[in-house]
């Protein structure tokens, strides 16, 4: 498990009652790129009894920016407990982090978000920074904490 992966699930594991744990998850595929929400909630999917999963993907140490990007990300479940991802180009050294609490949040919150999909993570230097695209151009900011509504906060 990298350290940004202990690190976040340390961060993030007091401000949701769900508890957050690092899975295996198979690209599949199939799905449109970017697109991770309308992917997982594919009505084919569920109506074959798959469910949706939100959590996080954690990237590889960079060691070039000394940092970690960390995206939030939506995949399935199906009936045997196995997870997938149909979400194209979802490679590389990832690590699926399962977080329970972004789901509850944009159901409860539904009409007041923008967006089901919550903001970009960066970890570096022991600190979590949000990430958000702004007129093309990606804006950090420090986030007080790893509570949920943090996460759906934009600028």
């Amino acid at each position: 498990m990298y350290k940004a992966t202990r690190e976040f699930i340390k961060a993030r594991q007091p401000h949701t009652k769900y508890v957050l744990e690092q899975v295996f998850v198979k690209q599949v595929g199939g799905g449109v790129a970017n697109q991770c929400f309308q992917n997982a909630t594919d009505d084919s999917l569920l109506e074959k009894g798959n469910k949706v999963v939100s959590g996080w993907l954690i990237n590889a140490f960079d060691n070039e920016r000394n940092s970690t990007a960390i995206v939030q990300h939506w995949w399935n479940i199906d009936g045997n407990g196995n997870y997938f991802d149909m979400t194209p180009d979802v490679d590389g050294a990832l690590e699926y982090v399962v977080d329970s609490g972004i789901s509850e949040y944009g159901q409860d919150n539904y009409d007041d978000l923008d967006n089901l999909v919550a903001l970009s993570l960066l970890y570096q230097n022991g600190e979590f920074f949000g990430v958000e695209a702004v007129d093309g151009n990606l804006i950090t900011k420090p986030l007080p904490s790893l509570a949920t509504i943090n996460l759906f906060q934009t600028t």
